[in-house]
């Protein structure tokens, strides 16, 4: 083998020992816009029966929120709801969280672990509830969903409800979002409720489509 191959298969090799591999890499926050949409397909778990769509726009983005309208497809009610430019939700359309419910902490790497609290107050009758958060960046892998398929960040989110007031019950919620940097939004997300030993729901979203501005 001459000198100029032998340099060649260095170079190629060489490039090969230093490429970063994708799980080593970081999402940072995403730059939200007026006008950016999703519609996910929603499942229920248990009985395996899909939902209508759903549809989220952002409507407005400030220096420290992201508000967005939540609609239902071919129906002509919607609801506003409020994040923090992490997308950590605050308005729930039903609920308020104090400070947020921390489901993102940006930038995302593998590996990456969070703890935080929140408390919810449901607008219905005022009541109560605290939430102790664990999350972690569990693997970087492809999904497919109706939209296609995208490299994306597996996050992994345990919520324990404790209770405040006397008719908020205690229960675990288990979320696992598959965020996906070039949506700039989860492209699925398996949420699963239990409580007293016994799972209770399980609520599936996939994404659809989407569009970004």
């Amino acid at each position: 083998m001459n000198g100029h191959r032998l340099l060649q298969l260095a170079i190629v090799f060489g490039l090969s020992w230093f490429t970063v591999p994708a799980f080593a890499q970081s999402a940072e926050r995403p730059e939200s816009h007026v006008g950016d949409r999703w519609a996910w397909q929603p499942t229920n778990g248990l009985a395996k029966e899909k939902d209508t769509t759903k549809i989220e726009d952002v409507i407005e983005v400030t220096d420290t929120e992201i508000r967005t309208r939540l609609r239902t497809k071919g129906q002509p009610n919607s609801a506003i709801a409020a994040y923090t430019r992490d997308w950590n939700q605050i308005d729930a359309v039903t609920a308020q969280y104090d400070p947020y419910l921390k489901k993102f902490e940006f930038p995302l790497q593998v590996g990456k672990t969070w703890h935080s609290t929140a408390d919810k107050m449901l607008f219905g009758n005022g009541k109560h509830g605290k939430f102790s958060i664990k999350g972690e960046v569990a693997a970087f892998e492809k999904i497919s969903v109706p939209a296609g398929t995208f490299d994306s960040y597996k996050i992994v989110l345990t919520m324990d409800a404790v209770s405040t007031d006397e008719d908020v019950r205690m229960g675990q919620t288990k979320e696992i979002h598959w965020y996906a940097p070039v949506v700039k939004n989860d492209v699925k997300v398996d949420n699963t409720f239990s409580r007293d030993g016994r799972v209770r729901s399980q609520d599936i979203f996939e994404l659809v489509e989407y569009s970004l501005r």
